[in-house]
């Protein structure tokens, strides 16, 4: 595999497929005309990412590339559609069994959606695939939340909708999914929610009970309400999925938005009531770190034995704003841990992931990374 940008976009020309992560500047329909003046059969498919994309030269703004050649033994088929929370259900199923005909069944999945029904996405795969592949991506973000994001497949663009992509090696395909935050004492459970809304936390205001545990840091939104994304990003609710040899698995969730008049709080993940939660914890160093700790639990024993041809890695668009300054060290950490194997990242608005414990859990959430690593 090769990471290929604009600059040296000829080495596209025995490429098989490529995964393509851009800013939203970029103009895909021009790219795939030069791609296309290169190579006529190449499949290329991506998203937009925020405020950059993260590559061996840095997180950088453009369109850049992970390609894949005849040699690399990796096959890829996609499926793109419009959808949105009212359908997708339906048309996942239809995408999904439409791979499952001409592909049979991956040994992975990379998801691309763009933002607000990213559950109902992974139910549609689970339903095809009876939850035996493992799901791994983000969805589409843009450079300020307005909506430009968009995901594609060669000259087709979507605003609202999904791509997925099966992948299929005959070696390995390693994945991890990981939130790389710290749990606090601070706990409880949904009393009341409807589908991204949390109304009540045991039996009192979503609003209030959060505000409490950390400390007062949305004080100013309780009464006037509003975006809150910047003061809690830190700060997530997190859910336990799995434990495994000990060790708790969790999910985050991103509180978005105080609704004033419930005191409730709006999420970019679904809840229900009966959920247990606990207050998360993050710091800007275990936010550069969890790359070494999510390239570790995806190689496990493996890690320094096997050699990569390459990897798609997925880094939550909420935390590179939190790290914005110190973003080139998320680079420098993914060198530090996987040497020169080339790459491509997206940063993200929402992750999807699966956590191994006893069972596969494939899962939608908020400030997270995962990857996908291709043995070489």
């Amino acid at each position: 595999m090769r990471y290929v940008s604009l600059n040296n976009i000829s080495s596209l020309l025995n490429a098989n497929w490529a995964v393509c992560y851009v800013t939203v500047d970029v103009d895909m329909k021009e790219v795939m005309k030069k791609i296309r003046s290169i190579n006529e059969k190449v499949e290329v498919f991506g998203c937009s990412s925020f405020k950059g994309v993260f590559t061996p030269e840095g997180f950088i703004r453009g369109a850049h590339f992970l390609a894949s050649y005849e040699e690399d033994g990796v096959s890829a088929y996609s499926v793109i559609a419009e959808c949105n929370e009212s359908n997708a259900l339906e048309k996942v199923e239809n995408m999904c069994k439409e791979m499952k005909q001409n592909f049979g069944v991956p040994d992975v999945i990379l998801m691309h959606a763009t933002p607000g029904f990213e559950e109902k996405v992974i139910e549609g795969i689970e339903k095809v695939f009876d939850g035996n592949v493992r799901v791994y991506g983000g969805s589409a973000g843009d450079d300020d939340i307005s909506g430009k994001w968009f995901i594609f497949k060669n000259d087709t663009i979507i605003k609202e909708g999904v791509l997925l992509v099966g992948f299929k090696h005959s070696k390995k395909i390693y994945g991890a999914f990981l939130s790389g935050y710290l749990p606090t004492p601070h706990q409880g459970k949904v009393t009341k929610a409807s589908g991204r809304i949390v109304y009540e936390i045991d039996g009192r205001p979503a609003a209030i009970v959060y505000n409490e545990w950390t400390g007062g840091i949305i004080s100013d939104y309780l009464d006037k309400g509003g975006v809150i994304l910047g003061a809690t990003t830190l700060n997530p609710v997190g859910r336990v999925i799995s434990e495994v040899l000990g060790i708790k698995q969790y999910l985050l969730s991103h509180p978005h938005q105080v609704l004033p008049k419930e005191k409730a709080l709006s999420f970019f993940t679904e809840f229900k009531e009966g959920d247990e939660i606990v207050l998360m914890k993050g710091y800007k160093s275990s936010l550069v770190d969890r790359v070494r700790q999510v390239i570790e639990r995806a190689l496990g024993v493996d890690k320094g034995r096997v050699k990569l041809s390459g990897a798609i890695f997925v880094y939550c668009g909420g935390c590179v704003g939190a790290i914005l300054d110190d973003i080139d060290k998320v680079v420098e950490e993914y060198r530090i841990n996987m040497g020169n194997t080339p790459f491509v990242g997206a940063a993200t608005f929402g992750e999807q992931g699966c956590f191994i414990g006893q069972e596969k859990h494939n899962k939608h959430g908020n400030l997270m990374a995962n990857m996908i690593m291709f043995q070489g």
